[in-house]
């Protein structure tokens, strides 16, 4: 899938946050077949060895006339410094500028910014 090969040949692990969220948001303006196109932001946590990490995730979804979403996944995994409860978000957007900057503005984004990416995951699944 198109949208997905973009994603994967323009973020890394060393990719910047503000860099990955810019690249997302042209991945969004990318035509898609589809319809009842939505957006969500989650932030989360994760174990991993043991250790709570931080799960910043965004994700376009979309139907391609089938019965089942298709969602378009970009994870990052942080390990923040500080206590992350105030950190956790879930939210839906129908408009992409309306998620992006959403995504800007929490306090995920000004946590994570800096930090680096203990683990990046771009994936595709059907809900």
């Amino acid at each position: 899938m198109k949208i997905l090969t973009f994603l994967k040949s323009n973020i890394k692990t060393d990719t910047p946050l503000l860099t990955i969220v810019d690249i997302f948001s042209r991945m969004c303006r990318i035509k898609i077949d589809g319809e009842n196109e939505m957006f969500l932001f989650e932030v989360g946590t994760v174990e991993q060895n043991g250790k709570t990490m931080l799960l910043f995730s965004m994700v376009r979804q979309f139907s391609d006339g089938d019965d089942e979403p298709i969602q378009i996944h970009t994870d990052l995994i942080y390990n923040p410094k500080e206590n992350i409860k105030n950190l956790l978000t879930c939210s839906w957007h129908e408009y992409y500028g309306d998620f992006i900057q959403t995504v800007l503005l929490s306090d995920a984004f000004e946590t994570c910014n800096n930090l680096p990416i203990e683990e990046l995951d771009i994936w595709i699944d059907k809900t």
